[in-house]
């Protein structure tokens, strides 16, 4: 995607969250920034979790995670919805899917092939 195509798609983008808000969406990486506020609340919460120590290769040719035996506190990041707004925040994502279906961009979650097989790839050389 060029410069110019770019400047295009955040001008469009531009538009759409003046008219609904609540988002930024970044078109190089594919993805879309939810703002805390409004729809839904972003809550900061520390909670004891272990860490990953290590993984072992089970017989059958699984693997098992194996974890410290002591906690670390960690930082957990939730999404709070309101009961009363669940409805308006639905309707807000499909405004938002047929914004991004107009341009062009899939939305239905479906991965291709070789976008499995690429990451496929990936996860075998870590």
């Amino acid at each position: 995607m060029n410069k110019k195509q770019l400047e295009k798609l955040n001008k469009l983008a531009e538009k759409w969250v003046q008219k609904n808000g609540a988002c930024s969406f970044d078109f190089k990486n594919r993805g879309v920034d939810l703002c805390d506020g409004g729809l839904f609340a972003i809550v900061e919460k520390t909670v004891m979790l272990q860490k990953v120590k290590g993984h072992k290769k089970l017989p059958n040719g699984c693997s098992e995670v194996i974890f410290t035996d002591k906690k670390y506190p960690t930082k957990t990041y939730d999404a709070n919805i309101w009961f009363e707004d669940v409805d308006g925040l639905i309707r807000y994502f499909k405004r938002m899917k047929k914004f991004l279906n107009d341009l062009g961009y899939k939305t239905d979650g479906e991965l291709k092939k070789s976008y499995i097989k690429k990451l496929m790839k990936i996860i075998k050389k870590k």
